[in-house]
């Protein structure tokens, strides 16, 4: 039998598309602070959110019939026709998000307008008005949201640590202050102040007031204006690029949205600039007609539709590369020696003359002529069962069949590609070797033995490493020290970093990216994973890292060594090491 359901399921059944985490509350809740005309918002958390959250502002307020109404389902005084969804403004607009968060919190509003000399004071629990009263407040909107998810048990069970949940936070506030520096913001957690950010005359002073000064010297500035849209903001130094972190963050008319699609605009712009594996940081604000784009096709309104995606694709991509162009990444050089203001003449070298090389060669030589090469072919009948697993389809080797091979080395040609890759024959066709996933796998499998069971013995540093890092990164790094200490990593009373894991690298780079890396997965990885084996895994890559930067290993050696692994065709995180190019591929390209 179909029934309707009661209001309250319906907006507990809508909040699970609305309020995913607290940081889907805050977003909402400083949008309408935003929304407000505000000047000054201030969000208070305890527990990451879990146990309160409260965001108050000092915008136009409401009055009591409003103050009620705000917290029905599709009350909005945003919109009141389809015409006006084509030329919407405002952050929010749909009327969903108080009442989503309504059903699923005790929530307490109070608010007052301007011309009102007392305000209203509204508690809701479960969707249910449990009081309204007057009260004395200032202008404005105070909403305080208390035991998130308190009625839906299974979804409360399912929220991550207090550090996941903060940093989810963090970044939902970072994408509001970021597009709004005519507004002062705070942010104070278990009474703590992690932010307080003043009204900026420019997006530049905001980027840096929120995400560190060190920003200002790694930004450079875009900017085109078109009668489709105008693009302003700003792109880092491809050498400031970020394996872990970094920020990457697009505006279009003052609201965060997310764009794959325009994201590849930009890592087209920047092209082979960027070093291996990394990404840059970007903070790109748009502005265009609202009619030009469709913000009514996501419930938390991230995903948004341009009239024209290939016309904004191609005038980002453009800007882009011309900023990067305009800006000089390195120094140019003069060749001309008529050009060089201070000429050092070379005198020729003192002594009798010196007599050409006396040079011997062969004129009939063939490298193609298979005559008196045969002895260089290797041996390669031991090799061929352990590639018979790839068969035609490219399949995974049984790394068993790696262990009748160790004693042995390799004698096939092994051939560099590209400084990144190395090409071998095999029985069914031609292996390919990605050189830096190959070493990491190597070193894994050295180090895991020594920390699989007990501790890592931390190496002290000569010096300290200061940690270039965000508020927010500060105060996980505060919360998170017992982690760090059980991966092996030191710090004193100023968060520096005073002893690593042994076999780290010790540059302030690599400490930094490790650090980062623990921190962006704290919470989050699975809980059976062993500490020995993460920080295994997390050694391998900084180790991979600094040997391919360093020098290249012996090609032989490396292919060896990888097929000497119990896992020879994977990272430990799961990456491919190797891929077969099989003969009948081969055929198929010369056909």
């Amino acid at each position: 039998m179909i029934h309707v359901l009661p209001p309250h399921i319906a907006s507990q059944i809508a909040a699970g598309e609305v309020i995913q985490r607290p940081a889907s509350v805050i977003k909402e809740l400083m949008e309408n602070a935003v929304d407000s005309g505000a000047d000054r918002i201030d969000v208070v958390l305890t527990d990451g959110g879990a146990t309160l959250m409260q965001v108050t502002d000092n915008g136009c307020g409401m009055g009591p019939e409003d103050a009620l109404l705000a917290f029905e389902r599709h009350a909005t005084s945003k919109i009141r026709g389809v015409e006006d969804l084509q030329k919407v403004q405002t952050m929010g607009f749909r009327g969903e998000a108080l009442a989503s968060i309504a059903s699923i919190a005790h929530v307490r509003l109070r608010t007052c307008r301007k011309e009102d000399e007392m305000g209203t004071e509204v508690t809701i629990a479960g969707s249910a008005v449990t009081s309204q009263e007057e009260v004395v407040c200032p202008q404005g909107s105070d909403f305080c949201v208390r035991n998130l998810f308190y009625n839906v048990p299974a979804r409360r069970r399912f929220l991550k640590s207090e550090p996941v949940e903060f940093r989810h936070i963090l970044e939902e506030f970072h994408r509001v202050v970021l597009c709004h520096p005519e507004i002062t913001f705070t942010l104070t957690h278990n009474g703590s102040p992690v932010y307080h950010l003043p009204v900026s005359d420019n997006l530049r002073a905001r980027i840096t007031g929120t995400l560190g000064k060190e920003w200002n010297a790694q930004l450079l500035d875009i900017s085109v204006d078109t009668s489709i849209v105008q693009i302003r903001g700003y792109v880092g130094r491809p050498r400031d690029s970020y394996k872990k972190g970094g920020s990457r963050y697009f505006f279009v008319n003052g609201r965060f949205f997310k764009s794959p699609f325009l994201h590849k605009a930009v890592m087209n712009a920047y092209g082979k600039l960027l070093p291996q594996d990394k990404l840059p940081s970007y903070f790109i604000y748009l502005e265009t007609e609202p009619a030009f784009i469709d913000v009514n096709i996501h419930p938390t309104k991230t995903e948004i539709k341009f009239e024209d995606e290939s016309v904004v694709f191609q005038m980002l991509q453009a800007v882009i590369r011309e900023t990067l162009g305009k800006f000089a990444l390195g120094p140019s050089i003069d060749f001309e020696i008529g050009a060089m203001q201070h000429h050092i003449p070379i005198p020729p070298a003192p002594g009798e003359h010196v007599a050409p090389p006396n040079l011997k060669y062969d004129p009939d030589f063939n490298p193609f002529r298979e005559t008196g090469y045969e002895t260089v072919r290797p041996p390669r009948q031991q090799y061929d069962a352990l590639f018979k697993a790839f068969g035609e389809t490219g399949q995974e080797t049984d790394p068993a069949m790696f262990a009748q091979e160790q004693a042995g080395s390799y004698e096939a040609p092994v051939i560099p590609l590209r400084k990144k890759y190395l090409a071998t024959p095999v029985a069914s066709g031609l292996l390919v070797i990605h050189k830096q996933r190959a070493m990491e796998r190597i070193f894994y499998e050295q180090i895991l033995p020594r920390f699989k069971d007990r501790p890592p013995v931390p190496e002290r540093l000569y010096f300290p490493v200061a940690l270039n890092l965000q508020p927010s990164e500060a105060m996980l790094l505060e919360k998170s020290r017992d982690l760090l200490l059980r991966m092996g990593f030191e710090t004193d009373e100023n968060l520096a970093i005073t002893s690593v894991p042994p076999e780290h690298p010790t540059d302030e780079g690599s400490i930094m990216d490790s650090v980062r890396e623990i921190l962006s997965v704290q919470g989050e990885e699975p809980l059976e994973t062993p500490y020995g084996e993460r920080l295994a895994a997390l050694l391998s890559r900084r180790m991979a890292a600094a040997e391919q930067n360093n020098h290249d290993p012996a090609n032989h050696f490396l292919a060896e060594r990888l097929f000497a692994c119990r896992e020879p065709h994977s990272t430990p995180d799961g990456r491919a090491c190797t891929t077969l190019i099989t003969f009948e591929q081969i055929d198929k390209i010369f056909i």
